[in-house]
Parts: structure tokens; sequence; C-alpha cells
């Protein structure tokens, strides 16, 4: 009787137990809290020392001597998604970071240990700094570069802290980052999808190869590049139709800032869209896109109504009308020209800045087969046709470089350039080219100027 009674009870809590398991939901289970006791060491290093040890070309060991160095950092990037991959970036501090690096490791799902915010020990001596196409990386010497840590290592390097901070983001502007976000958790607000690739999946669908998608403020004035694995399991999602604040890791790809989000999680484009009046951008006093000059024809002299596109050097050759995957721009190149000196000008038509509070202006420009400098912009309040006997002041703006071969993959956003000084002027903006066939050639492509109010 009482052996019955045992199996009663043993019944009662095996299907006791089977309630409980249904009671998950989706089998979405949790990763297990892993308790383990703080790593013992002694913090002697931090990231920006760590970085510092890298003073261009290859990468250098780090070394004090026979003394181990660690530094301590937070875990920003997760590779629970597939958008990040063999890499842990870490940066120096949960808030107001100034420093951030690129772990690189043969590891996988380190999400699982190392998720944002873990606070984690990393040994560096005895591993390189250097960059990865100009990006901040920590990893081991692969020839004359940064290359991957091998499972064991970096088990062994990196050491999990119990401690998990909150990451407060730095909030920056599309066109206001630098070399010194890199690697850090970053966040941009009051931006969107761009126009072209609004309606557009994260990745592309039929294949895994990463794709470049662009996020631009409401003017459409500045922009970043925000690289999508084709591994990433929200490949197929659409981009948001929105706008709003997007939080990333930043990273860098040669000269071209770019964005790593972690999750869609980042992405939060619950605000209205900002709409486009006409094609042009909000505030506008003067855009150009160059859409109407396809009736020039392809590589055709630059024609319109009260632009100035002239070579004061006596050549032919000017800024051509150029289309290219469905987008039209102006181009200008010394290559094959033929001219021994080639000096060429593309100037706006004047624009009365009277009343505008807030002055502005940008472009985008493209450059390729770069053998050095030849494009310059510049502001006048006294043009009036003629570009050599107006006064001109050069402006400082961001202008596309160091694509020696072949043609940069995206446009370069100018930065908002601040016409203040000019408030209750008219002024017109020229955009100068000096290059020489057999000397400077380089082919530089120019596209969406505006001059806004902001």
């Amino acid at each position: 009787m009482k052996t019955i009674k045992n199996i009663k009870l043993l019944s009662v809590l095996f299907f006791a137990g089977l309630i409980t398991m249904s009671c998950v939901k989706d089998d979405d289970f949790d990763t297990p809290e892993i308790n383990t006791e703080e790593p013992n060491v002694t913090v002697n290093t931090n990231v920006e020392s760590v970085k510092s040890f890298y003073n261009g070309f290859e990468p250098v060991l780090i070394t004090n001597g026979d003394n181990p160095m660690y530094l301590e950092a937070y875990v920003v990037s997760s590779d629970e998604t597939g958008n990040f991959y063999k890499t842990l970036v870490i940066q120096d501090s949960p808030e107001n970071p100034q420093h951030g690096i690129s772990i690189s490791t043969e590891s996988t799902d380190m999400y699982t240990l190392f998720e944002p915010g873990r606070k984690i020990y990393v040994r560096v001596d005895g591993l390189y700094s250097g960059e990865f196409a100009g990006l901040p990386t920590l990893g081991v010497l692969d020839g004359e570069e940064v290359g991957r840590m091998s499972i064991i290592e970096f088990e062994e390097r990196v050491m999990r802290s119990n401690e998990v901070a909150e990451l407060v983001p730095n909030i920056r502007t599309l066109n206001g980052v630098s070399d010194s976000d890199l690697n850090t958790l970053v966040a941009f607000e009051n931006v969107q999808v761009s126009d072209s690739d609004l309606g557009e999946p994260y990745a592309n669908l039929t294949n895994t190869f990463s794709v470049n998608r662009t996020i631009t403020n409401c003017e459409r004035t500045a922009q970043i590049i925000m690289r999508n694995s084709g591994f990433a399991d929200f490949k197929n999602e659409l981009m948001p139709e929105g706008n709003g604040q997007l939080t990333a890791v930043m990273s860098k790809f040669n000269n071209d800032f770019q964005v790593f989000i972690r999750s869609t999680d980042d992405v939060n484009f619950d605000q209205d869209r900002c709409l486009e009046d006409d094609g042009e951008p909000i505030g506008a006093l003067l855009f150009e896109d160059f859409e109407d000059i396809g009736t020039t024809g392809n590589g055709a002299n630059i024609n319109l109504p009260d632009w100035t596109n002239v070579n004061i050097t006596g050549g032919s050759e000017r800024y051509e009308a150029r289309e290219f995957d469905n987008n039209k721009y102006a181009q200008i190149t010394a290559f094959s020209s033929g001219e021994a000196v080639l000096e060429a000008w593309l100037v706006t038509p004047n624009v009365d800045l009277t009343g505008a509070a807030n002055p502005k202006l940008s472009f985008t420009s493209k450059d390729g087969f770069n053998n050095g400098e030849a494009l310059k912009v510049f502001i006048s309040t006294n043009f009036s046709g003629n570009v050599e006997s107006a006064t001109w002041t050069e402006l400082t703006a961001t202008i596309a470089s160091g694509t020696a071969s072949g043609y940069a993959p995206n446009f370069t956003a100018s930065g908002d350039i601040d016409l203040s000084a000019y408030s209750g002027q008219s002024i017109a903006v020229g955009f100068q080219y000096i290059g020489s066939d057999g000397g400077v050639t380089t082919t530089y492509q120019i596209d969406d100027i505006a001059v806004f109010d902001e």
C-alpha cells in the first residue's frame, strides 16, 4: 500500500513538472545567470593606452617587460542576431566613453557570456594593437595585419565580471562623428532612412552579402552608412519608414564612417517621417541634385539656368553631366583632357541670405582614381558671372579622398558648413578644380548641393 502511494506521488510530481515546462512560451528561454567569482586581477592599463601603442603602419606588440597588463572595459556589441561576426567591441566606460577598441577573435556566440553592458577584464600583453581598415583593433599578428586570436586564447585572456552596467550612448549628429567615437556606442536623434532606401530590406534577400543603407537627417544634408550583414537574422525585415533615434556601434571602413546595430531594437523610428517639399530639403534656399540634367545627355557639359560652368585656363574641359545607378551628378577630371593646366569652376546662382538666421551649405562628393587633391569649395559675395573678377574665400568642407583605385562606393557628406557670417548678404558658392593631364587627374563627382536655413 505504501509503495502504491509513493508511485502516485511520483506521478503527481512528474505531471506537475510537465505543466511547469509547458508554461514557458515559445521555448524562449532566457540565458541562465552564471554566478562566478570576480576575477582577481590588477588593472594597470586602459583602452586609450592600448590604442596608443599603434602609431600607424604595421601592428605593434603590447608589452611591459615581464609584467602582465590588464584593462577593464564594457561590452557594447552583440553577435546574437548575426550582425557582428567574430568581433567583440568594448569601450572604457558605460557612460560618456572616451575610447573603444574592437577585439578580433575566432570565438562566436559571445553574447551568451558577454552581453552589452557586461564589464570584462582583458589581458593585453602579448597581443597586437593596430587597425583594420582604419578601425582600432586588438588581436594577434597575421602577416602585416591584426588577426583573430584563437578561441582558446580568447577564453584565457577575456574574463567576465559579475557587473552589468547600463550603457548610455553618446549623442552625436550625423556629420559630427570623429575617430574618437570609433568602437563606442552612439545615438543619433531625429534621423531616418534615406529616400532611396525606403522600402528596402536591411540586407539582401537572396544572398549573404553585406549591404550599406543610408541614414539621413530631416533636411537630407547629412548622412551616414548603416552596414548590415547578410547573415543577420533581421536581414529580410524592411527598413522602417518613420523618424526617430538610432543607437549603434560606431565603426569605419577606410575613409567612410559607418554604424552597426545590435538588433532592430536599436532603430527606434516611431515618429512621423520628415517629408521633402517638391524634392528639396526642408528650409532649402538653393538645392540642386542634378536630376534635371538628363536632357543635356550623359557626358555633356553642365548647362543649368543661372549656373556658371567655366574653364579659365583656356581649355575645353568643364564639369560634365553624368549618371550612374539611376543617380545624376556633376563630374570633373583632368584625365585624358590633354590640358597641361586645367582650372574649372562650377558656380551656383546667387543666393539671398536676407532673413536667414542660421544659413548653412552642404553637398556630397565622391572621388575616383585619386592621385592628389584637386577640388576646393569657395564662397563669394560679389560674384556677377565672372569667376576671375570675383573675390573668393575658401570654405572648410569634408571632400571625398583616398580612393586610389576605382571609385568610392558612396558619396561623402561635406558636413553642414556654417554660413552665418554671410547672413543678410547675397552669396555664390564655387567648386574649383585644379588638375593637369599627366599630373593630378583625380576624378570628382558632386551632388546634392544645398544652401539652407536651419
